[in-house]
């Protein structure tokens, strides 16, 4: 199995909760949008509201870390997979 496999492989679980999370954004924007054109149409205001955002804002910071996890991660293999080919070629 490749370098490039093994490190998609391990990815995997990480990419697929970042595009869950990803999807549940884009979601969230959509109602909000909705609402917010709601409200500016003269529709009254649910509590509901404030929810969403609240769950919007948790979700973007969710997305953050999740980004900079991924990075750290990324990172960490790839100095990984560079000392192990400097092992191999001693």
């Amino acid at each position: 199995m490749s370098d490039e496999t093994t490190r998609q492989q391990e990815a995997s679980p990480l990419a697929a909760a970042s595009a869950r999370l990803e999807a549940a954004l884009e979601s969230l924007d959509e109602t909000v949008a909705a609402r917010l054109a709601a409200e500016r149409s003269g529709a009254a205001p649910t509590g509901a509201d404030e929810e969403v955002r609240a769950a919007l804002d948790a979700a973007r910071a969710e997305n953050e870390r999740l980004q900079s996890l991924t990075a750290s991660v990324s990172q960490r293999l790839d100095g990984t997979i560079a000392r192990l080919r400097r092992v191999l070629e001693d």
